[in-house]
């Protein structure tokens, strides 16, 4: 369960603790579009501040998401699939509001990032908090879609080793 994954609650304090409440009160879940499944899609902390701002039809889950069946793993299927953030060249460390992923920095800026319209949203190379960067390599090094769109880099543990 992710609250004793978090460290939230130890092993000996879950008796005394209604852990489904607190996972609801502590996570974000959302009714996926396409299945109409429920599925985790961050901490609730970040939801309460987005808002109602959100198109419904973009509430999918990583089992209906197109970004994820290309993105299978042979060896590891999804369970270590990583994502660009969606506002620089970087991998994402938070998944909000059931729709974006976020690197750490832009994380900590998402109210400005998520206002910012698409169209003004920096070119690849991006650096964190939508900074372009000088040159034309991304710090990735990999082809991926224009920034703020979602986008799956692969399996993390097969791109990893690859770097040994």
């Amino acid at each position: 369960m992710r609250i004793k994954y978090e460290g939230v609650v130890k092993d000996t304090d879950s008796k005394n603790v209604n852990m489904t409440q607190l996972a609801m009160d502590r996570y974000a879940y959302y009714v996926c579009f396409k299945c109409q499944k429920a599925y985790y899609g961050g901490e609730a902390r970040c939801d309460a501040e987005i808002g109602e701002k959100f198109d419904p039809e973009e509430l999918v889950c990583g089992g209906c998401s197109d970004v994820a069946r290309a993105q299978m793993c042979p060896k590891h299927g999804t369970d270590f699939l990583e994502y660009k953030c969606r506002y620089c060249c970087s991998v994402a460390v938070f998944f909000c509001f059931g729709t974006t992923h976020f690197c750490d920095t832009c994380h900590d800026d998402f109210q400005r990032l998520t206002n910012i319209p698409k169209v003004k949203l920096p070119q690849c190379p991006a650096g964190p908090k939508a900074k372009q960067l000088l040159g034309d390599e991304c710090p990735l090094h990999v082809m991926h879609p224009p920034t703020g769109e979602e986008f799956a880099l692969g399996c993390g543990v097969c791109r990893n080793a690859q770097t040994f």
